[in-house]
């Protein structure tokens, strides 16, 4: 048993070390960006100019198994990159969202893990920012409450600590953006019974994320 364990190990080690040559590099058709790397004369992989310049990679080259894997493992980064990028190119975007777009492409975890940890280093992806930004604008374009605003946050993949360190900056003035949002709302029901309409707005702060306490008093104020 141990004498055939032995010999299927050597096996896969020499099968690893065997050289394979590659015969031709073509410009893509498609894609004038991309290459078509042959090996032994079949076509063995595409890979992005960027990749191919890094790798040095030319006709009539030796490679073996493992340069082969480091090579598309290069490839396969620079895909996710790409992606990535285009995915940020319309708006920022939390490192949840970022991994999802990644995954749903079929991209494995370690090639995520490593776009991630780019994009991070450039400043790409930064979920405090991203934070910052939202509460920000739905404080002026939308205002509602801590509550809520934290529920949006968390599905959007935002750590509680950055969660509560922004809502606790940013949402000092409850009480005021709830008032605001009365006065901006009152005359909707201007036409409707006093208690009906101050049950319709008491209701519709609730569903902004308005705690009781805070909608009670924004209301009391209504003439």
């Amino acid at each position: 048993m141990a004498s055939s364990t032995t010999t299927t190990t050597t096996c896969l080690a020499l099968a690893l070390m065997k050289e394979r040559i590659v015969t031709k590099i073509d410009v893509q058709k498609r894609n004038p960006k991309r290459r078509s790397v042959y090996i032994d004369g079949e076509f063995a992989f595409g890979l992005d100019e960027e990749v191919l310049y890094k790798s040095r990679l030319k006709k009539g080259e030796s490679l073996t198994l493992q340069q082969i894997e480091k090579i598309t493992k290069e490839e396969r980064k620079k895909k996710s990159k790409d992606v990535a990028l285009k995915f940020l190119s319309f708006r920022r975007r939390t490192e949840k969202q970022v991994r999802e777009k990644l995954q749903k492409r079929g991209f494995d975890e370690k090639t995520i893990d490593a776009t991630i940890d780019k994009l991070k280093e450039f400043d790409l992806i930064n979920d405090l920012e991203f934070a910052t930004c939202w509460v920000k604008d739905r404080l002026a374009y939308k205002p509602r409450g801590k509550k809520l605003l934290k529920q949006e946050l968390w599905k959007k993949g935002i750590s509680k600590d950055i969660i509560e360190q922004v809502t606790d900056e940013l949402c000092q003035e409850e009480d005021k953006s709830a008032s605001d949002l009365v006065e901006k709302i009152k005359k909707r029901y201007r036409n409707l019974a006093p208690q009906v309409a101050k049950r319709r707005m008491y209701n519709l702060l609730l569903r902004r994320g308005f705690s009781y306490e805070t909608t009670k008093n924004a209301l009391s104020r209504v003439n």
